[in-house]
């Protein structure tokens, strides 16, 4: 975090943490692990826990609103378009856990327990419910570069999770028979690098994700809240995001070839931007193959996981 972004974050949080100096008692700052800052400052273990319980609640508060805001249908565009600037994602909203093109947090969803798969997780989140719903303001179907055809917004996952419109996944591996699907696994794999990234991101920061966290389960969940959103105010008051590699360049003569059925399920989706992505709009390197003839991904821009 730079200076300037600390100030940043202070400033919105500081009503909220500032306490008067007394005669009996001065202020806690703290920025180390409890049991240090229960030596460094002569205070007592529950005094620290209670002040970065308090700090992490005052953090969460005030920095959420303004860099982890509920996304709304304008929020979810602006996402899809740097989608597929940087990605080559066309009409896609980001990656589950839900994660944008830069690797800033959308929705978070904390307290599950570790053992869970990560299916389990989603399907029992308050974002899987409002997406069964319809209640996550999706914006409309709309065309994407060079065809007509009116396309649903939707997300990208791994095999874990199931399909649908709105939320596609990469085909099996019995089920890569053609060209054109390996080439859509490889640039949803490209995609989601982003969400992976995330989560190196965070524990880069955040050292204490890196170790068993000696706290109740509630206060645990508050930290993670107050670390998830901090990340995204460091990602955006230090610009710390990357340009397009490739640029989207559209084949208008291969239009044609692309099916004219009802996009209404996952597969459907699927097959069609599977077509889409080797007939219609490509990118350099996507059959690119190593010296033993295995294909090998199309690499993905500099940076995008810089801390």
């Amino acid at each position: 975090m730079s200076r300037e972004c600390f100030f940043v974050v202070l400033d919105l949080v500081k009503d909220d943490i500032t306490k008067r100096s007394t005669n009996s008692r001065e202020p806690v700052l703290c920025n180390w692990i409890f049991k240090a800052l229960s030596y460094y400052f002569v205070k007592g273990h529950s005094t620290i826990s209670m002040v970065v319980h308090q700090t992490s609640k005052a953090i969460w508060k005030n920095l959420q609103p303004v860099y982890m805001p509920k996304p709304t249908a304008e929020k979810w565009k602006q996402v899809s378009d740097r989608m597929l600037s940087l990605w080559n994602m066309p009409n896609c909203i980001g990656s589950i856990d839900v994660s944008d093109a830069d690797g800033m947090l959308l929705v978070i969803d904390v307290g599950d327990y570790g053992r869970n798969s990560d299916g389990h997780v989603m399907a029992n989140s308050s974002f899987c419910r409002a997406f069964k719903k319809g209640n996550l303001d999706l914006p409309e179907p709309s065309p994407i570069a060079g065809d007509n055809q009116p396309i649903p917004y939707y997300f990208i996952t791994d095999e874990a999770f199931p399909m649908s419109k709105n939320l596609l996944k990469p085909y099996s591996k019995k089920a890569l028979t053609t060209n054109s699907r390996r080439i859509f696994n490889s640039r949803l794999s490209r995609s989601r690098k982003p969400v992976e990234c995330s989560f190196g991101m965070l524990s880069s920061k955040f050292g204490v994700l890196n170790t068993l966290i000696t706290c109740t389960p509630d206060n645990v969940d508050i930290f993670v809240q107050a670390m998830c959103v901090l990340h995204n105010a460091i990602r955006e008051c230090d610009d710390t995001f990357t340009k397009p590699q490739y640029e989207n360049v559209i084949d208008s003569d291969s239009i044609v070839l692309l099916p004219r059925l009802p996009l209404t399920t996952g597969k459907l989706m699927r097959d069609y931007l599977s077509t889409y992505f080797t007939e219609c709009a490509p990118i350099p390197h996507q059959d690119r193959r190593d010296a033993e003839g295995t294909y090998v991904h199309a690499t993905s821009p500099p940076n995008v996981c810089s801390v």
